[in-house]
């Protein structure tokens, strides 16, 4: 194994997913394909959702990668993951809602046994190692017909390298950061794309006892101070409380508790 997307195998990949999965699990049949260069994995993927269910795509570089808000993620060919699944549901949109908080629970757990470092998360899709951020996601939904939902997660990580922090103006780390042991880049993929495949077989009761009972001792802005920036340009500022049952950021407001679903939270040194 190497740390180099250019040796990545899909057929091994998906071999080894089926072994480590029960045939009860979606995933036990999920195509794994593996392109050179494209332009983002999310946008091809729901592109052609409707005939891609259960179907994963890594790409070695992204030239149009795309983060939370319309962002850019930087995808440069230097070992890091830049994956997307696509699957069809007929769950409600109220559990798709939630169902970024659960993927990264569930990835920042496997990632942890994999790694032996703890891995948090910050509201509502970032993965930080050691106050830094290392990994984000970006889920986006495409109706296929009535009551099917296809559904399209992408999940960026930092393995080998990172971006430059002054130019991104935030905190970053990889995983490999600090390690003297190597981590493995096929390793990662594969803790990934075992975490989604469990999530998105959960049931509503499942992803809310999940999050219910994992995502406080994972929440990097837990009872910090933070400020949400929302796109009428009006700041807010309080203390971080957790997650609200729909998912909301709780934020204590001078002793008002307001919930948020959208826009860019910051803290201190901690960029949005």
């Amino acid at each position: 194994m190497t740390t180099s997307t250019e040796a990545l195998n899909a057929e091994l990949l998906q071999r080894a997913l089926r072994e480590q999965l029960t045939q009860s699990e979606s995933g036990s049949f999920a195509a794994v394909e593996i392109v050179d260069t494209i332009d983002s994995t999310n946008t091809h993927l729901l592109s052609e959702a409707a005939s891609s269910d259960a179907h994963f795509l890594i790409a070695r570089q992204q030239t149009a990668g795309v983060g939370r808000r319309g962002g850019i993620w930087q995808s440069p060919p230097s070992g890091n993951l830049y994956l997307s699944y696509c699957f069809h549901t007929a769950q409600p949109l109220s559990v798709v809602s939630l169902l970024p908080l659960a993927f990264g629970v569930e990835i920042a757990r496997r990632l942890q046994l994999k790694l032996g470092t703890c891995i948090q998360l910050k509201w509502p899709n970032d993965l930080y190692l050691d106050g830094k951020k290392c990994g984000g996601m970006l889920l986006e939904t495409k109706t296929i017909q009535e009551g099917v939902t296809a559904v399209v997660v992408g999940v960026g990580v930092n393995v080998a390298s990172h971006p430059n922090e002054e130019l991104l103006g935030r905190p970053v780390t990889a995983l490999q950061s600090d390690r003297q042991e190597p981590v493995v880049l096929e390793d990662v993929a594969l803790a990934v794309m075992q975490a989604i495949i469990a999530v998105s077989d959960l049931s509503y009761a499942d992803i809310t006892n999940c999050l219910r009972r994992q995502w406080p001792e994972r929440d990097f802005l837990l009872n910090k101070e933070v400020c949400v920036s929302q796109s009428a340009g009006i700041d807010v500022r309080g203390v971080a409380k957790g997650i609200a049952e729909d998912g909301g950021l709780q934020v204590d407001c001078g002793g008002r508790m307001e919930v948020f679903y959208a826009g860019e939270v910051s803290l201190g040194h901690v960029g949005p």
